[in-house]
């Protein structure tokens, strides 16, 4: 992996960066180094990634780095977290983010568990809401004759939804949304997106459109009305047959709730696009319809309660980090310790980098046939491959159409985890289970059964030469 330019990771102190200064450096993603940064002019905190030099001289990177760039920038919205500039400074690709204060539904759901506690439905409501008013928002977006984009986001989940300690509820990335205003196409190879919350028709690698959006946003809903967290881990081809050829249950089969919130999320998971709320803004306005009935006093500053008892520790961290970018004279490197990093690396650090299924270009799997396979350690060239051979495909992390994998977890000498451990740090693991909830595994039990057998032999031995 290329390190990047030795000046940026070993500077002991702020750096110019046109018209951003680099306040911390806060490690690796797949794509680049990640700074907490100040822009100048406004003043106001950002986060800035530097893309590798490596992935910046790559044709198919560049050509959708550019389409990104006419999409994203337009996207203005109190629930999108935005994305402030796309260019160049010394040669240096470079994206601006948004600062969002505040940490992903994924991990606000890991700690509640953790923590035995759950959302409320009503809070699971307005989340619902506030979501569907940045999708509306992006799927209505038109370029400057007002033609209409037709963006559909593709990577929704909660790991993309930020809840901000204000109780704002923000979208975050767009990047691997489908749009007519870009010219480079993804590979036929790769669905882009998450496994457990992409549509149907998605995971059937045809041609999707908003509607896809409130599907992935009906499987939000569905986990966290339910309180059951969805398996993201395991065999990847027959979690890809489940997203493809889906069957859901009432939320309610796994928690007290109204009939009318079993009905909003069960249209909004139709399998056939034609059956789901039209877009996202009827999904809204029925989410809104039901919250009014069932808790009409949930709003915004219940969200930013809950952050604030959920994440004491973090703000606390976080307001001095933000104090710390916003200052304008030089600080030390190390006012705030290294070793509190991870405690509030904002969501938007990974922004760019997303979840796909790489798989063969003319596979798609069957609803009649159980599959079971090993991941591949490396891509294979495309091949036809049909419903009888077992598939090889796997789960890779994409940045710009790129596949960035093999670079996620890679820090610096001294840094510690990678930037993806730090912020993902437990978003994808199963909340802590008792002691003797879980069965034993085959190593457990062979260790047992030879204790017992050597237990055994020595009462026989002291018994036979008593």
């Amino acid at each position: 992996m290329d390190k990047g330019p030795e000046t940026t990771a070993s500077s002991p102190g702020p750096i110019p960066f046109g018209p951003y200064t680099l306040v911390r450096r806060i490690g690796y993603g797949g794509m680049g180094e990640v700074f907490l940064a100040r822009e100048e002019e406004p003043g106001r905190a950002c986060v800035v990634k530097k893309v590798l030099p490596g992935l910046a001289g790559n044709t198919q990177f560049l050509a959708r780095f550019r389409d990104e760039a006419r999409v994203v920038l337009r996207l203005s919205h109190p629930n999108i977290a935005r994305v402030w500039a796309m260019g160049e400074v010394a040669g240096a690709l470079y994206l601006a983010m948004e600062y969002v204060e505040g940490k992903t539904l994924n991990r606000l759901a890991w700690r509640l568990r953790n923590r035995g506690l759950s959302l409320s439905p009503g809070m699971v409501l307005l989340i619902g809401e506030r979501m569907c008013a940045g999708l509306a928002y992006a799927h209505d977006a038109a370029d400057e004759q007002g033609q209409p984009l037709h963006l559909v986001h593709r990577d929704l989940s909660p790991a993309n939804v930020c809840i901000s300690y204000a109780g704002e509820v923000k979208i975050i990335d767009f990047g691997a949304a489908q749009s007519t205003l870009k010219e480079a196409q993804t590979a036929p190879s790769v669905v882009m997106g998450s496994i457990a919350y992409m549509a149907p028709e998605q995971a059937r690698k045809k041609r999707v459109d908003r509607r896809a959006d409130v599907y992935a946003t009906g499987v939000v809903l569905w986990e966290l009305l339910a309180w059951r967290p969805l398996p993201q881990k395991g065999d990847v081809t027959e979690r890809w047959k489940r997203a493809a050829y889906p069957q859901w249950e009432p939320p309610s089969r796994h928690r007290p709730l109204p009939p009318e919130v079993d009905a909003v999320v069960l249209k909004a998971l139709a399998t056939e696009p034609e059956a789901r709320f039209p877009d996202a803004a009827a999904l809204g306005a029925a989410l809104r319809q039901v919250r009014e009935k069932y808790a009409p006093d949930v709003g915004d500053a219940d969200l930013a309660r809950l952050m604030s008892e959920a994440f004491a520790k973090e703000k606390t961290v976080e307001d001095g980090v933000l104090a710390e970018l916003l200052r304008r004279e030089v600080l030390p490197r190390r006012s705030i310790p290294e070793k509190e990093m991870p405690a509030f690396a904002p969501p938007t650090a990974l922004a760019f980098e997303h979840r796909a299924l790489d798989a063969p270009a003319g596979y798609v799997p069957s609803a009649e046939v159980v599959l079971v396979e090993e991941s591949r350690p490396e891509p294979r060239p495309e091949a036809t491959v049909t419903q009888s051979q077992t598939p090889l495909s796997r789960e890779v992390r994409v940045a710009f159409d790129v596949d960035v994998t093999s670079e996620v977890l890679v820090a610096q000498p001294g840094q510690g985890s990678g930037l993806v451990q730090a912020i993902e740090e437990g978003e994808e693991s199963e909340p802590p289970v008792s002691a003797g909830a879980s069965p034993p595994s085959l190593k457990g039990w062979l260790a047992a059964g030879l204790f017992l057998a050597a237990l055994a032999v020595g009462f026989l031995l002291v018994w036979l030469l008593g």
